[in-house]
């Protein structure tokens, strides 16, 4: 459980309340992995929104529900248990607090490597039912990247799901949990608070995509193009893909990562589960030469994988942490 000051919670609401209420939006691009023609649809939801949803994903349902109850028996145990799990540095347990830089949000988390991380090793269970649920994930991962370079008609069609599967891939994984919260105002009196408290402040994630799955309660915002920001309506069966940061400068600003937040719900706890999907830390990081046309610059330098996340976790969750690798257009 999150336990916070008022004052602090006043800080959550700051966030937000000069925003614009959102809207529920029901027109999420919704991709059918059991379909092979679906990789148009998944070009398309990348370049208009950065986010899909998955169905037909091949991730059993049982493995699914069996790490999502050991992660929520593991929210439950008092704090001085979760902390044996280690401080955040940047893997462990953490509360309220969300990387070194002043972030803070209503949220309590369990950050891992998805090698053999040794912040689990007083939960025997919950490890077991985390490496099963990851090995489904990372397959449907990678499914999905070679879909993309399908559809963006490069070869060899493991270009991008091959950094995933190199033994030394920099995925991570994170349970986040969002205690309800008494503070937001209900909307229609039905406990889906349109969020004047903030879970998790607005990003983008660093990595190539981020899987995303999450309970039956809302929460989750994207941003569009304009700005305005959209509720995404939750569904406990499907998983999110969201574009990440390295994917938009490997497509040339082709792909955009999407920027997301979550906001707090009044009456229900939501727990979310991302598989963040990275490349080895000495990958170098570019425009992929098959993608570029004729005399097409790149948009951005070239740096590695290690060089990015270095850069990543010295900023704050709302900055734009791409522009420092941007290149000046001359005059």
């Amino acid at each position: 459980m999150v336990v916070v000051s008022k004052p602090a919670i006043e800080q959550f609401s700051s966030y937000l309340k000069n925003n614009k209420p959102t809207t529920l939006f029901t027109q999420i691009p919704l991709v059918d992995l059991s379909k092979p023609d679906s990789k148009h649809q998944i070009i398309k939801a990348c370049e208009e929104f950065g986010f899909f949803k998955v169905i037909n994903h091949g991730v059993p349902m049982e493995s699914i529900s069996m790490l999502e109850s050991e992660a929520t028996k593991f929210f439950s145990l008092p704090l001085c248990e979760k902390q044996k799990t280690g401080q955040p540095q940047p893997y462990g347990y953490g509360h309220k607090r969300i990387g070194m830089h002043g972030d803070v949000g209503w949220v309590e988390y369990l950050l891992l490597t998805t090698n053999q991380d040794p912040s689990l090793h007083s939960f025997q269970t919950f490890r077991v039912a985390l490496n099963s649920y990851m090995k489904s994930v990372k397959k449907m991962a990678c499914e999905i990247l070679e879909m993309m370079a399908d559809g963006l008609k490069i070869q060899p069609r493991n270009v991008l799901s091959k950094l995933l599967m190199d033994e030394e891939s920099d995925s991570v994984f994170r349970v986040n949990h969002y205690p309800p919260c008494p503070n937001v105002q209900p909307l229609n009196g039905n406990g889906n608070g349109n969020g004047d408290v903030i879970g998790f402040g607005e990003h983008t994630d660093p990595q190539i995509i981020s899987v995303l799955r999450s309970n039956n309660t809302s929460g989750l915002q994207i941003s569009l193009r304009e700005g305005s920001w959209i509720s995404v309506p939750p569904d406990q069966t499907s998983f999110f893909i969201n574009v990440g940061d390295s994917l938009q400068v490997m497509t040339n600003g082709r792909f955009k990562s999407v920027k997301h937040r979550v906001v707090t719900n009044s009456v229900k706890s939501r727990l979310s589960m991302i598989y963040f999907c990275g490349p080895p830390l000495s990958e170098k990081i570019a425009p992929l030469p098959s993608l570029m046309r004729g005399d097409q610059q790149s948009l951005y330098k070239e740096f590695t994988w290690f060089e990015y996340k270095k850069s990543a976790y010295n900023s704050r969750l709302a900055d734009n942490r791409l522009i420092h690798f941007e290149k000046i257009a001359a005059s």
